[in-house]
């Protein structure tokens, strides 16, 4: 409507051969009366207008925001063989669950009894050493052995121990213990233990399948660690803190909402300006997969901010206004940019708003003030 005025005195001073200052004025007064609403006494009774004034504080609000659900670094699990072999046995599928330590398949190999040969030579050679270094001791108090030869002893016995230790850490990759180890137990198979508690998600391998330590054999997921990773904007990620609640909905069920906490904030942002929350389930929902979307709605707490009451916020032509009031029966309508909003009021961003603070805004009945508004417009 200014704009309207201000063509119109444009066209005037065109128009006219000289610039009359009475028409000029006229025309100024009527664009500054524009956003101005005046009511008679009677109008004003009728309208029963209520007063309270403009306040600053936080506001609790909720912010909805779309996610999927995830399982951190941890909460996954590749599993392989540390030595190649043939696998020999397996019975599982994708979807079975099982426990820390559970067999998950066995695998065959010439090199796991070769190996295990090495190791019981190792041993019995370094208990031969071990004596035959306390009969060198004995005779080198004697002086009936050189201290040379006694050195190259000691230097014998340490390398094999050093060999032991290693063959004896190379068993224990491929779960057997060699402090149990006998001949009579050697084996030429040997056991691949699942190293969390959770769901064979994939499966690489099958019977008679040559593997090597790069092959990944098994996927697992551990549902105990499941999270929901939302989405957020650059511009709203310093709105959230790790501790801030909500709830989560799934896509596949609308009906259930499950409360969350925010365990962490993303720190880098994404090329699409994105980032990430990531938070913790309170209870964790029965048959959610990674992958899954969900719709988040989060509790935040705005910084102070300048709050209107969500009655007095009245909507016209897509936008947002307010009545302020100035004089006796007589009020400004100023547009908002609302910021956030909750059930009770709405926090605005417009650069002057903190200049309204204390003043009288109409928070009932504003709806007859927009009405007398709209004609005077039209």
């Amino acid at each position: 409507m200014k704009t309207i005025y201000t063509t119109l005195l444009a066209a005037i001073i065109l128009t006219s051969c000289g610039r009359d200052p009475k028409v000029e004025t006229e025309l100024e007064t009527s664009v500054d009366s524009v956003n101005k609403v005046q009511l008679t006494k009677e109008q004003a009774a009728m309208a029963k207008l209520v007063f309270a004034p403009i306040q600053q504080g936080k506001m609790k609000g909720v912010t909805h925001l779309n996610g999927v659900i995830d399982v951190p670094p941890t909460g996954i699990a590749s599993v392989s063989i540390p030595m190649g072999g043939y696998v020999q046995d397996i019975n599982l599928i994708p979807g079975t669950y099982v426990k820390k330590g559970a067999i998950l398949a066995t695998i065959k190999d010439p090199a796991y009894v070769q190996l295990q040969e090495s190791y019981l030579a190792a041993k019995s050679r370094l208990l031969y050493l071990q004596q035959d270094l306390d009969r060198q001791k004995s005779l080198l108090t004697q002086e009936a052995v050189s201290k040379k030869s006694y050195q190259q002893l000691q230097a014998e016995y340490n390398t094999n121990s050093i060999q032991l230790k290693s063959l004896s850490e190379q068993l224990k990759l491929i779960h057997i213990q060699p402090e149990s180890l006998t001949t009579e137990r050697m084996t030429s198979l040997v056991q691949l233990l699942a190293p969390i508690s959770g769901y064979i998600t994939k499966v690489n391998m099958n019977r008679g399948k040559y593997v090597t330590p790069s092959d990944v054999l098994l996927e697992m997921m551990d549902p105990s660690d499941i999270h929901a990773a939302i989405t957020i904007y650059e511009k709203d990620i310093a709105s959230f803190k790790v501790g801030m609640k909500g709830t989560v909905t799934l896509t596949n069920d609308p009906t259930k909402k499950y409360p969350v906490t925010i365990l962490a904030v993303s720190q880098n942002i994404n090329e699409d300006k994105t980032g990430l929350l990531h938070c913790h389930f309170d209870q964790i929902p029965k048959n959610v997969l990674p992958g899954m979307f969900l719709t988040a709605d989060l509790f935040i707490e705005s910084n102070e901010a300048v709050l209107i009451p969500i009655d007095a916020v009245q909507r016209f032509q897509g936008k947002d206004y307010i009545f302020i009031q100035n004089a006796i029966n007589e009020f400004d309508a100023i547009e908002i940019q609302i910021a956030q909003t909750n059930n009770e009021f709405v926090s605005v961003s417009n650069a002057d708003a903190r200049d309204w603070i204390g003043k009288s805004l109409v928070v009932k009945n504003a709806f007859s003030l927009l009405g007398k508004w709209m004609n005077k417009s039209e």
